[in-house]
Order: structure tokens, then C-alpha cells, then sequence
């Protein structure tokens, strides 16, 4: 990477990793003073209010975490549930996660695939087992399944603050859940971390929503709907997800150097 970059005919660079990767390329473009995108990693909160329609909350909660067998920057991972609402919204999640089908992706029924790698398989291993450890409660799920490929089980732990699979990313089927007090309190769960890529909130309140868009600190704010990546929309990330955007016009812009002209 790094002769890729510093060769003179390269005048920027964009990429798509962890931010270990992101801060790699960085540190060897700022050196060629080469502009950089970094869409980096991310521990997207999905934050649910007593307004919000639970069936609908669930549902999409269920498919955000899992997409891509949980292999997505994108995907929720930290779960922040308002306390009058936690307990219905909590055995309802994990009621789904227990019961998604798990098999071959290219089975149209399968519902969670396998992961990546050996190395990805191993990596979550040690994340719950940290998060146990640390008094996370486990209420379904966390370990290998005994079947050909690398394949976890939906895991979802309940009062999850501060243990592992709270505060890094987890890159696998597995949910981190934490109750709320109110609503300065769910967001300042969500905002308790180094990434800020993408967010989700569940609420019908207009003053609720403008709150949650304000204050949230993330690239992407989705209201009552799963975060997805859209060329239509600018994507990217603040904080330790990155900075600058793919997509949309500001993608476009991104590699555009504005030239002022003037003629007397």
C-alpha cells in the first residue's frame, strides 16, 4: 500500500477497512500530502423509545444486526431500549434471534450465513467470552455451532454496558442490549464510543426524532428504518468510522479540486 501511495501518479486514495487500516493509509497520504476517504469501522447504536411501534423495532433490529451474517460496518450492534419498554422489547428480540434460520446463503430460506474466516470466528469467540467475564448476561446464544464452516450462534447479551462487545465492534451475530433512562440517557449510551458511522432510532415523536437527529454523533441518522448505503445519499462516518463520503454528489466532490479563476 504504502508504494501504491507514495508513487506520483496516485494523487489520492480511499479506503474501506478498520481504522487501524484507515489510520495506516492516512498517516502515508498526510506524509505525500495526498488527500484520503476513510469509511472505517463502526458500533452503530439502535436506539427504541416507549413511542416506537415494538413489532416493527424488533423486526428491523433483528435484520440490522444480522445482515451479512453481522459482517457490516453498518449493521446495529449496540442495542439502547428506553426502561419501560425493555423487558416486552428484549424477550421479543430474543425470541427472533433464537428462531432465524440458520444454513447455506445461497438458500433463499436462510436467514443467518456463516462468517468470513476462521481468524472472524475465533475473533467473536474471544469477544464474548471477555464480555461474560466482565458480567455481560447472556441471554441466548454465544458460542461456535458444531457444523461444517465457520458458523456463530445469534447471541444476544443483556446488560451489556461496558463489556467487550460493547465497547469495540463486533463483526458477527451477536447484539449488546442496554437499558435507558430517558431520552438524554439513550443518547448518551449511543454516543459512548469511539466510532460514529451510521445510527438507527425507533420513535413516532416528532420532538423525540429532531433530538435524536441532533445530538446523535454518527455520519447517518435513521428514523423508524435500518441504515443502508444508497448511492443517492452521501456515506461516511466521524469520529473513529473516518471522515469524508462515498456516494451522492459529495462523493463525487470529495476527489474534485475547485479551481478559482479570475480575469481582469
Amino acid at each position: 500500500m504504502k508504494k501504491i501511495v507514495e508513487d506520483p501518479r496516485v494523487v489520492a486514495a480511499t479506503l474501506t477497512g478498520s481504522d487501524a487500516a484507515g489510520r495506516s493509509l492516512g498517516s502515508i497520504a498526510g506524509a505525500q500530502v495526498k488527500k484520503t476517504v476513510l469509511e472505517l469501522g463502526g458500533s452503530d447504536p439502535f436506539v427504541v423509545l416507549p413511542s416506537a411501534d415494538l413489532d416493527k423495532a424488533v423486526q428491523v433490529g433483528v435484520a440490522a444486526r444480522v445482515q451479512n451474517a453481522g459482517q457490516s460496518c453498518i449493521a446495529a450492534k449496540r442495542f439502547i431500549v428506553h426502561e419501560k419498554i425493555a423487558p416486552e422489547f428484549e424477550k421479543r428480540f430474543v425470541e427472533r434471534m433464537r428462531a432465524l434460520k440458520i444454513g447455506d446463503p445461497q438458500d433463499d430460506a436462510t436467514e443467518l450465513g456463516p462468517l468470513a474466516s476462521k481468524q472472524v470466528l475465533e475473533d467473536i469467540e474471544r469477544q464474548v467470552r471477555a464480555a461474560r467475564e466482565q458480567g455481560a448476561e447472556l441471554a441466548c446464544g454465544g458460542s461456535r455451532l458444531d457444523r461444517p464452516g465457520f458458523f456463530f450462534e445469534p447471541t444476544v447479551f443483556l446488560n451489556a454496558k461496558g463489556s467487550r462487545v460493547w465497547q469495540e465492534e463486533v463483526f458477527g451475530p451477536v447484539a449488546a442490549l442496554v437499558r435507558a433512562k430517558g431520552l438524554d440517557d439513550a443518547i448518551a449510551l449511543a454516543n459512548d464510543t469511539q466510532y460514529g458511522l451510521g445510527s438507527n432510532a425507533f420513535t413516532r415523536t416528532r420532538k423525540r426524532s429532531s433530538a435524536l437527529i441532533e445530538d446523535l454523533e454518527a455520519g447517518q441518522v435513521f428514523i423508524n428504518g435500518m441504515v443502508k448505503s444508497d448511492p443517492r445519499l452521501p456515506f461516511g462516518g466521524i469520529k473513529s468510522s473516518g471522515y469524508g463520503r462515498e456516494l451522492s454528489q459529495e462523493g463525487i466532490r470529495e476527489f474534485t479540486n475547485v479551481k478559482t479563476v479570475w480575469i481582469g
